[in-house]
């Protein structure tokens, strides 16, 4: 508990040939936090850069003939040798180029027969109507229109002096010169769209038999495509899901370093893993490599917690990843989330429900592989326990408090009780965080931070002493003696007052740059954590407050339910507990969530907690290995 993995900064040194396959291991293996040699370095491989781009160009172009010739890619794979660019390049090179000549001709043919089977449907109409499509050509006395309308247009006025014949939606009118505009004024009332311009002029017959030629071109284009696909598409099909999981190899490599010879690799690895890493090496390499690892102060952070803990690191990393100068507080997070939450949501019957509900997200997340989704089902889990077990200290089983007795205090009975216990309660969790951040500082030999700061031992000396005051007094009515005010207030002041002279004096700290300013920063200060230690505190008695509505809830469904039957055996009774309860579970779960985790984030964390460290995430291959 409050450690972390040992992770160790390491470069490895082998001949730049072997430096693909080693990639490959690395990733099936996970054990390497990846990065370059050094910051800023961009060097790289000519003969790699040259085939990070043929590779890139061999995935684009397998994947557009792939999609052309509507061939599944499915699953992908990774090769444990280098594939020879060259070669795959120019053969995807000639099949893109096969397929392009394909596809053009295909949407040609396809333009063209759209177009036919539209000029076959206006010859249809007009045949129909027994007229000839080359006569709205070759008219020369009389108008002649040809045209789709919104609705049937009605009969011929009498007195009008034009011809019209429909079919469906098709029109045709004929007019002389001079009627040409009354007969159109006459249908473009009926919505009419010209389209006798779109008007070939063939005949029926020589539409269909264009028809026809096309359908048969499409069709020998079709049996064309399923050669190629039979043909080509094997090949293209390896290569694509070759490409495609040796792209992630690829970009891994873009952060090592080269010589002419040689390939440097470099990252994070636990310690644990040293000899799991040699093993690979030696496989691969035999005894040409090399291999360096030492400490880094900057290394990404891997959490090591037990099972019990380990679903708390979910609020844990909200908040940021520890750094490495700074403990793990997973654990503490832990006890007082679930101790907090269980104190504000205390019924046994209500809380076991929960802890079905986190079994449940557990098995939902362990189906569909989702950590976080297992994490929170954890926290659930844990939390609900906290509530059944705080259930029994204040005799609450489903909202009701007359079924089993209270080992401990019914809140609505004894407020005063709880809110003390609460606001003690907080005390102790602040001057936790207090300590824990003196631990970081000593950890980081920041002696001034640890001892003389607005969070180091001096102000948790003075706070301590004004909470055993206070709780001597409310219990004994025992004021503080002068000497313990001396000692335990005023001199830990006088500490914080002077920690411009005392940490220049002792630990070479800064010195103050003008004393005006540093007195009256001081002095804000000192109001400051006051009046932060004073509203920290007293935020915990949210607790004692949301236990008390809890069970002020629970008063309301029980009185609602004796509404309808003070027996509580009617269905109109017993679906409201049931309603009453569900929504108790649902509301004030939530609710009581979201407090516990402000007051570990903002009275808790805020008086220790940097997390600015980074995660560990070691190079992993999301492709599986090719079977060839």
């Amino acid at each position: 508990m409050f450690i972390k993995s040992e992770i160790r900064k390491v470069t490895i040194a082998l001949e730049k040939a072997l430096g693909h396959e080693v990639y490959v291991r690395l990733g099936q293996a996970g054990i390497i936090h990846l990065s370059r040699l050094q910051t800023g370095d961009e060097h790289k491989d000519a003969g790699i850069h040259a085939a990070e781009g043929r590779m890139r160009d061999i995935l684009a172009g397998s994947g557009f003939a792939l999609n052309v010739l509507q061939i599944e890619t499915g699953e992908t794979f990774v090769s444990e040798e280098m594939p020879d660019t060259e070669r795959d390049a120019e053969y995807v090179l000639n099949a893109k180029r096969i397929v392009e000549r394909m596809q053009c001709l295909r949407s040609r043919i396809q333009e063209k027969a759209a177009a036919v089977a539209v000029q076959l449907q206006y010859a249809e109409a007009l045949n129909r109507m027994g007229i000839d499509p080359g006569a709205l050509k070759k008219a020369r006395l009389v108008r002649m229109v040809f045209g789709q309308v919104a609705d049937t247009v009605p009969a011929r006025p009498l007195d009008g002096p034009f011809i019209l014949a429909g079919t469906g939606r098709f029109q045709f009118g004929a007019a002389l010169p001079q009627a040409v505009p009354q007969m159109l004024q006459f249908l473009k009332e009926h919505g009419f769209i010209d389209k006798t311009a779109d008007i070939s002029g063939l005949s029926l017959e020589n539409l269909k038999r264009r028809e026809t030629v096309l359908r048969r071109r499409l069709d020998v284009l079709d049996r064309y495509a399923d050669g190629l696909r039979k043909e080509m598409g094997p090949a293209l099909l390896k290569l694509y899901h070759s490409y495609k999981g040796d792209e992630e190899v690829a970009q891994a490599m873009r952060l090592s370093a080269f010589s002419a010879k040689a390939i440097f690799i470099t990252g994070w690895m636990d310690a644990r893993d040293k000899q799991r890493l040699v093993s690979i090496l030696h496989e691969i390499c035999g005894e040409r490599f090399i291999v360096s690892d030492w400490r880094d102060p900057d290394a990404p952070v891997r959490l090591m917690n037990i099972r019990l803990f380990k679903p708390f690191e979910l609020i844990v990393k909200i908040m940021g990843m520890p750094a490495n100068s700074e403990i793990d507080p997973t654990p503490l997070a832990a006890v007082t989330f679930v101790l907090v939450f269980g104190l504000m949501f205390g019924d046994l019957g209500q809380g076991l429900v929960l802890t079905l509900t986190g079994l449940v997200l557990k098995f939902i997340a362990k189906k569909m592989a989702k950590e976080d989704l297992g994490q929170a089902g954890g926290i659930l889990i844990a939390c609900g326990l906290s509530a059944a077990f705080c259930g029994i200290l204040y005799g609450s089983l489903f909202s009701s408090e007359h079924i089993i007795p209270a080992l401990w205090i019914r809140p609505a009975q004894s407020i005063m009780d709880l809110f003390s216990f609460t606001i003690l309660l907080g005390a102790v969790i602040i001057v936790v965080g207090l300590c824990v951040n003196i631990i970081n500082a000593f950890i980081n030999a920041d002696y001034p931070e640890a001892l003389l700061e607005k969070r180091g031992m001096a102000v948790l000396i003075l706070y301590v002493a004004i909470v055993l005051f206070a709780v001597r007094y409310m219990s004994h009515r025992q004021a503080p003696a002068s000497w313990e005010i001396g000692a335990f207030i005023f001199l830990p002041l006088v500490v914080f007052a002077l920690r411009g002279v005392f940490g220049p004096l002792f630990f070479q700290a800064k010195k103050p740059y003008d004393i005006g300013e540093y007195v009256t920063e001081t002095v804000m200060d000192v109001v400051e954590i006051a009046l932060g230690m004073f509203a920290n505190t007293i935020s915990f008695i949210r607790v004692g407050a949301f236990a008390l509505a809890h069970a002020g809830l629970s008063i309301v469904t029980y009185t609602l339910a004796g509404m309808a039957d003070p027996g509580l055996k009617s269905f109109a009774a017993i679906t409201i507990l049931v309603a009453g309860n569900i929504f108790i579970i649902g509301f004030e779960g939530l609710i009581c969530g979201i407090q516990s985790m402000r007051l570990e984030y903002y009275e808790f964390f805020s008086k220790f907690y940097k997390g600015d460290g980074v995660v560990f995430s070691p190079f992993v291959l999301k492709t599986k290995m090719s079977e060839v």
